[in-house]
């Protein structure tokens, strides 16, 4: 008999969705018999208290399938075998006890949104077979008390291993879990009310809830949900989601001929939607508890009858910003985003707000003589350059101690010109508006009486981020915020330049020997020249 093995991880629902195929991958091979796994199930749902939650055994683990027992494989767990064998919304035709594996295999593995039949439908079926037909492997009943990390759980214990349908009385979906060995696993469940993750691009190009950047950049936002089941919904059924940008962001939108209009790119599973047609989109500046915000909104449009049968599809919007001039050295640019839903649309119920956090930083310039603790340098002039050496330009501020203070420039300002960019009376120049990163202060003029520096001075700016994405430490050069300060503190030494001889010195003596040395020649050509033309003396 063919076996889902190692192969079937490779192919097999890449995504964890509202169904949650979670974990279906390669597995070190365990004993057959192993029944000390261990799943628990939570949601932040209060209406999942006190409802049953049951697991069905879909497919065993088994690690004789592989002659060296080195990995695992799987097979379709006995009272399973029909469902794949005379489910003809599955799509499979000429199933038999001997191909069934395979079957299984190359049906799951090509689950998706758009697929036929869909992730959501499959989960559909599985859970009314399992409803019908197959006995459950444990139930349990979920408390009415939220723990300690904010959820409502049931935990199953003791489990053989294999791939497993959770299925719950809290609404029709269910999950697939996988689990391989004795680490615990905890599931999440989507609830019944819409909820909405939203992330941030990081440095690196990945979904985060923080990232840094520069003034002037662009920020990308990406807002994710589920498209709840409206079976019972009213036909104008509220789905919005609302999103309020902190002062330091600065919504990107698009011309259209003497407006400025928002335009986010919309999506159900792998379908773009149309504004318009799908859906609504507009901004406007924040009023109230949402001063200095920038409030947008996205407003799906005849929800119910256009996307009913699109339940448990992801829904996506994505969007851009820039940071600005009113972002907040290392302070937090927030952007927090939430569902509002509901049969009454003037009186929506709202989700569980979720934020990201963008932050930017700075560094002082403090500029001494001969030492540490020297002398304050004025008008010592500098380029800031990014990490392959290009100049950034820059824009003159006050800071918030009145110092002198620079900035890089939006697009479309004007620069400021590089004899600006100097040390104040106290030796003092901040740099601000910077993200993390590598950067380079070149000196293009030193104080007067001082030589340049000979090298560029490498800045580097490094953060540490809590698990929510609020900032939890930064430094500059492994150097930190001092006690009273607001930004950390390069110090750079300049050397006076060393004078040439002046008169009376070792100057004179080498013209005096020169001169000397003239006159020592001039005597000896004489004596020659008198030789040479016959006179005596």
């Amino acid at each position: 008999m063919n076996s889902l093995t190692k192969k079937l991880a490779a192919g097999v629902l890449a995504a964890a969705t509202l169904f949650g195929f979670a974990g279906l991958g390669a597995t070190t091979a365990n004993a057959a018999d192993a029944a000390d796994g261990k799943l628990t199930v939570n949601s932040t749902d209060s209406d999942f208290a006190g409802k049953s939650v049951s697991i069905y055994k879909m497919l065993d683990y088994d690690s004789t399938t592989v002659a060296d027992s080195t990995t695992g494989g799987y097979t379709v767990n006995a009272s399973w075998t029909d469902f794949f064998k005379n489910s003809t919304e599955l799509g499979l035709s000429d199933v038999t006890e001997y191909n069934v594996n395979q079957k299984a295999y190359d049906l799951i593995a090509g689950l998706s949104g758009t697929s036929t039949p869909t992730i959501t439908k499959f989960a559909e079926l599985a859970r009314a077979w399992a409803k019908d037909n197959a006995t459950a492997t444990d139930t349990k009943t979920v408390g009415n008390d939220i723990d300690a990390s904010g959820n409502y759980s049931a935990t199953f214990e003791n489990l053989a291993y294999g791939y497993y349908l959770v299925s719950n009385t809290l609404n029709e979906k269910g999950m697939l879990v996988n689990v391989t060995n004795n680490t615990p696993i905890n599931q999440t469940l989507k609830g019944s009310t819409p909820t909405v993750d939203k992330t941030v691009t990081d440095k690196d190009g990945n979904q985060s809830n923080h990232n840094s950047a520069q003034i002037g950049d662009k920020v990308d936002f990406t807002l994710t949900s589920i498209v709840p089941d409206m079976s019972g919904a009213s036909d104008n059924y509220l789905f919005q989601f609302t999103d309020k940008l902190s002062k330091g962001l600065t919504l990107n939108t698009d011309a259209e001929g003497d407006q400025q209009v928002f335009n986010p790119t919309v999506m159900i599973g792998n379908t773009v939607l149309t504004k318009g047609t799908d859906y609504t989109a507009t901004y406007a500046p924040g009023t109230g508890a949402n001063e200095g915000k920038t409030v947008i909104t996205i407003t799906m449009k005849d929800f119910k009858n256009l996307h009913a049968n699109d339940a448990g599809e992801t829904i996506t919007v994505k969007y851009s910003a820039t940071l600005n001039e009113n972002a907040v050295v290392a302070g937090d640019n927030d952007n927090e985003a939430q569902i509002d839903y509901g049969n009454d649309p003037s009186n929506p119920q709202s989700s569980k707000p979720d934020k990201t956090h963008t932050y930017d930083f700075g560094f002082d310039v403090n500029k001494v003589a001969e030492k540490e603790n020297g002398e304050k340098l004025e008008n010592a002039q500098f380029e800031l350059q990014d990490a392959e050496g290009k100049k950034i330009n820059l824009v003159k501020m006050t800071a918030a101690d009145q110092s002198v203070s620079f900035r890089p420039a939006k697009t479309g300002e004007t620069a400021a010109q590089d004899a600006e960019v100097k040390t104040d009376a106290n030796g003092k120049l901040r740099f601000e508006g910077l993200k993390e990163g590598t950067y380079y202060l070149k000196e293009t003029k030193a104080p007067t009486g001082y030589n340049n520096l000979k090298d560029s001075i490498e800045i580097v700016i490094a953060a540490d981020y809590n698990n929510d994405g609020t900032l939890k430490s930064w430094t500059v050069n492994k150097a930190s915020v001092a006690t009273g300060a607001t930004v950390p503190v390069v110090t750079i030494i300049n050397k006076k330049g060393g004078l040439l001889p002046g008169t009376g010195s070792i100057g004179t003596a080498a013209f005096t020997a020169f001169g000397v040395l003239i006159m020592a020649l001039g005597t000896v050509w004489y004596v020659k020249s008198n030789r040479k033309s016959g006179k005596r003396a």
